[in-house]
């Protein structure tokens, strides 16, 4: 017999995220089997939703925020055929008649033509009467609203559980959660600066050998399927680095589809910001349009970032037909069809209609310069007006600053303090620039060190309610560097004002300390293990048995940790000076269902190693929390004053007390409890 419930209250127990009220994003989700994301999903997914939601406050709702992370593009006037097309069609008899799963094959017939006039062709048809001399059909596509919702449908359809996505990083990290969403794995592949972040055929080999190689170890032995990598993302032009593969780099375009394909791997092409490359004559290529390319590659085009119609969600798939088969079984199994209008949409937008040239330059051509002059007003504002050098374009931003701010221009034409632009990293296209604060790691804002990127989002959220998204939130390849995605499609005014408060806000920053905190390395254990049986010594003098004391060993203690590195490399943070190690700390996550879900386990320091002890601690307790971490245990032995008079003012609070074993004599402890979430929010930024 069934227990009666109460079908909300039982909803609740089964998914207790609902009893939170979210403002600002949604919550990303999680995968098919309810795991949590891989790690490398993970820390996109937390960095956007601290972005998106937790770095707000509760005044959100009527105090607005500078948002500079958003997605949309400039706000702009619709691109005219895609109005008149959608108009046509809400003119028509038709609107009551439910649309084909496929969509409409005349409108199919128009985008096939555009995509053909474009280039794109398969010399390697099948043979059905209606293929063309292009080797293509109608049926080599269809659409949908939004590419994102193609996405996830061509994942679900190419992979199988453990199968692997590779994407390249920087990228748009919602496309990597949304990939294991759908159920496989994903990968990053990561762009240098040395390749001016774009792909590199040769690393793009190594890494997908690499993946498989690991994955046939771990499988060899088991029946049944061995997950490979089955795709890889080309976003063109790059979302977030604006960089372009046109015409002119059509061989690398190439090497990088004959990697794939020798790999067995699809290519996954997505051109949604194709025509907003600042080159006209070098606008992003298809991938498909490269001979014998056509059958290995995924083609995505959309109307949300170049036709200002980010509101409609419409894009269109391009494929070979065995793949656009099983997206419209999908598509009917999962909603039925797209919306009619949709269609007409994307027809009005790509086609080969001979007024479309003309509308079509006259759209584009002023669009464009917009976008060139809008990240050149963010350069300005960042590197100073110097560093325009066209006299022209120079003069115009310094009016237009000028006009925004009066008196206060000349303090924002001389740039943002200890922030620039990424080596070798100018986009070529859209309307997102990386800003580097890697100079801010390390400098406090009222005695808190910036160390990580969170602590800089709740810097700028705190001082200037800005935020934007990070270099986690982007997979940004360099792990010790600060960095920030700003848009510039938004108003002059906006962006002059939210650039010209961050200056100000960093300028109130306080000079770095003469120390750095990270993660321990090999090199380390021998000092750590010194620090620890130093201050073992010192500190237990007289609290710990003398003989227990006497048996710690310099040697022994640095064969110890050098054993357990690989264990806990992750798991201990070191106060560096130069090459001295100064201190250290070593935490723990336990399961969250457990009563404190993670521990500090133990802080060292070296004597007269003032403010060292603090500066571990908040830095330890800012990872846990970065962790997802919300109750926090530290044991501390009951006659060692000097350390519970120190996590006393740590905030923690005496909640148990046990007897522990050290040697062959037990010895009281204390357990001071830390919440998390109240750290968080009064002892941070």
């Amino acid at each position: 017999m069934l227990i009666k419930s109460n079908a909300i209250e039982r909803l609740l127990r089964e998914n207790p995220e609902l009893s939170e009220r979210r403002f600002g994003l949604p919550s990303v989700g999680s995968r098919p089997d309810l795991e949590r994301f891989n790690p490398t999903v993970q820390n996109i997914a937390d960095a956007i939703d601290f972005y998106g939601y937790k770095v707000r406050d509760e005044i959100i709702t009527t105090v607005k925020d500078t948002d500079l992370g958003n997605g949309n593009p400039m706000n702009y006037k619709p691109f005219p055929m895609c109005i008149d097309k959608m108009q046509e069609y809400l003119k028509s008899n038709n609107l009551y008649k439910y649309p084909y799963t496929e969509g409409d094959d005349n409108i199919r017939k128009i985008l096939l033509d555009y995509i053909e006039q474009e280039g794109i062709y398969n010399d390697n048809p099948y043979y059905y009467d209606d293929i063309d001399e292009k080797g293509l059909s109608v049926h080599n596509l269809t659409f949908l609203p939004s590419t994102s919702i193609i996405f996830n449908i061509i994942i679900n359809i190419i992979s199988r559980p453990g199968d692997v996505v590779l994407v390249p990083g920087p990228n748009y990290g919602l496309f990597t959660i949304r990939a294991e969403r759908a159920g496989a794995e994903v990968d990053i592949l990561p762009l240098e600066k040395e390749d001016h972040f774009y792909i590199n055929p040769d690393k793009l080999a190594s890494k997908i050998d690499d993946i498989n190689e690991s994955l046939q170890k771990v499988y060899n032995r088991r029946k049944g399927y061995v997950p490979r990598v089955i795709a890889f993302l080309n976003m063109n032009p790059s979302n977030p680095t604006g960089k372009v593969m046109g015409e002119k780099d059509v061989d690398l375009l190439r090497k990088i589809g004959e990697v794939c394909q020798e790999r067995g791997v699809f290519v996954i092409d997505d051109l949604v910001y194709r025509d907003i490359t600042f080159d006209k004559e070098n606008i992003a290529k298809p991938m498909a349009s490269i001979k014998g390319m056509f059958r290995n590659t995924i083609s995505l085009f959309g109307l949300s970032k170049s036709y200002g119609l980010a509101s409609l969600r419409a894009g269109f798939v391009v494929a070979d037909e065995i793949i656009i088969r099983e997206v419209i079984n999908r598509i009917f199994q999962g909603m039925d069809s797209a919306p009619e209008i949709t269609g007409y949409a994307l027809a009005g937008a790509f086609n080969v209609n001979k007024r479309r040239k003309e509308i079509y330059n006259e759209y584009f051509e002023p669009l464009r310069k917009m976008y060139k002059y809008k990240f050149n007003l963010l350069k300005a504002l960042v590197n100073g007006i110097d560093s325009i050098n066209d006299k022209q374009e120079r003069e115009q931003i310094r009016i237009d600053i000028t006009n925004e701010l009066n008196n206060k221009a000349d303090r924002a034409l001389k740039g943002l303090p200890n922030v620039t632009f990424p080596k070798n990293l100018e986009p070529e296209a859209g309307f997102f620039a990386i800003l580097d604060f890697s100079k801010v790691k390390g400098m406090r804002y009222k005695g808190r060190i910036i160390s990580t990127e969170r602590d800089l989002l709740k810097f700028f959220y705190k001082t200037c309610r800005v935020r934007f998204l990070v270099g986690q939130s982007i997979s940004w390849p360099y792990e010790d560097e600060l960095v920030g995605r700003i848009t510039y499609a938004i108003s002059n005014k906006e962006l002059i004002n939210a650039i010209y408060k961050m200056g100000r806000a960093l300028e109130t920053l306080e000079t770095k300390e003469d120390f750095i905190i990270r993660f321990n390395k090999i090199e380390d254990q021998s000092q750590m293990a010194k620090i620890k049986v130093e201050l073992w010594r010192t500190t237990y003098d007289k609290i710990i048995d003398k003989d227990y004391l006497d048996k710690l060993n310099h040697h022994t203690q640095t064969q110890k940790y050098y054993r357990s590195f690989e264990e806990y490399k992750d798991k201990v943070l070191v106060a560096v000076r130069k090459k001295e190690v100064l201190g250290y700390s070593c935490f723990d996550e336990n399961d969250k269902a457990e009563k404190y879900d993670c521990e500090l386990v133990s802080l060292y320091i070296k004597e007269q190693s003032k403010g060292i002890g603090r500066s571990l601690f908040n830095e330890t307790i800012k990872e846990l929390i970065s962790r997802g971490r919300h109750s926090m245990i530290v044991w501390c032995l009951a006659d060692n004053k000097r350390a519970i008079n120190f996590y006393k003012k740590m905030g923690g609070v005496i909640c148990e007390s046990k007897m522990a074993k050290i040697g062959n004599k037990r010895y009281k402890e204390y357990g001071f409890y830390y919440n998390l979430d109240l750290y968080d929010e009064e002892y941070s930024f």
